[in-house]
């Protein structure tokens, strides 16, 4: 153990070759209010605190790193436990649940004008294109003879059109000799973005003389506006 004396003495020294007051009192194991009482009056080279404040930014880093990291974490559990809550959920779906996701998705995102006209179905989530497309010919038993699919992309991506095309073809299993015309939206710039080769335009669903289709979905809609919840 260290005399009073010798312990100011290291003290003193430490704090003048850079050493944090924190560091000081862990290292000396004092308390932080006894180190910075001896340590007031002494004067410290600007070499000095550039190494604590250099020291006191690791720390900080580190520190910051590890919450980020540690926070990252957390949110990668969470999403995997979420993932096996919802798997297991829609393990258990039944036919009727699956009408109702389709119904939800046409009341979203479908054609609702009565102007005599049939199903129309688009949007650029291939995802739900592929639900809707599954949905079509698993719930609403409609023939793939029965459908006309075009794709709709700006114009500034004319040259990938083929590529484009079979993207959708593979992704539904539907012959790419049967895709109707491809409609191409005009714009007044050619701006490249960073995503151009992600891109992927938008797909048009729809049912040859199909009012009937979408006349029942507007009535299920219906159906479900006149039972709300309590």
């Amino acid at each position: 153990m260290y005399s009073k004396r010798h312990l100011l003495k290291f003290v003193i020294e430490d704090r003048r070759k850079g050493i944090s007051l924190f560091d000081l009192s862990k290292k000396y194991r004092l308390s932080k209010s006894t180190v910075s009482l001896w340590c007031r009056n002494v004067k410290i080279s600007t070499r000095a605190k550039n190494i604590i404040m250099e020291k006191w930014l690791e720390n900080t880093n580190k520190g910051r790193v590890k919450g980020i990291i540690k926070n990252k974490q957390k949110r990668i559990d969470s999403i995997e436990k979420e993932y096996i809550n919802a798997k297991n959920m829609m393990d258990t779906l039944v036919i009727r649940d699956l009408l109702v996701i389709g119904i939800g998705l046409y009341w979203a995102e479908g054609s609702k004008k009565e102007d005599g006209s049939g199903f129309s179905f688009i949007n650029s989530d291939h995802l739900m294109i592929k639900l809707m497309y599954d949905w079509l010919i698993k719930i609403m038993s409609i023939k793939k003879k029965q459908l006309i699919i075009n794709l709709v992309i700006n114009i500034t991506h004319k040259d990938r059109e083929r590529k484009i095309l079979n993207f959708w073809s593979n992704l539904l299993d539907f012959p790419l000799g049967d895709f109707g015309n491809t409609t191409f939206i005009k714009t007044s710039h050619y701006r490249i973005y960073n995503n151009h080769s992600d891109y992927f335009g938008m797909l048009r669903i729809k049912v040859k003389s199909s009012s009937w289709l979408r006349r029942r979905i507007l009535g299920m809609i219906k159906i479900f506006k006149e039972n709300k919840p309590a």
